[in-house]
């Protein structure tokens, strides 16, 4: 399993909303949001299964816009 360089803070992203070209801000990992318990463990990269039903290896953030406040998952 590949470990997610932002998760585990020795990567940082930048991302430019779509929208309006503000900064776009991480708020963690998708999976945070739908399991209420957290651990310090080392976060890898989960097999996630998005809407369209593609699995994919990444692991998804949101991020939201600090100027107008669009959503948008981001793989990592």
């Amino acid at each position: 399993m590949q470990e997610c360089g932002i998760c585990n803070g020795w990567e940082e992203m930048a991302y430019r909303c779509p929208a309006c070209k503000g900064e776009m801000e991480d708020r963690g990992r998708i999976t945070d949001f739908l399991n209420e318990s957290r651990s310090n463990i080392v976060h890898t990269r989960t097999d996630t299964v998005r809407e369209d039903k593609q699995s994919t290896d990444d692991c998804l953030h949101l991020f939201i816009c600090s100027e107008c406040g669009l959503e948008d998952i981001i793989g990592i």
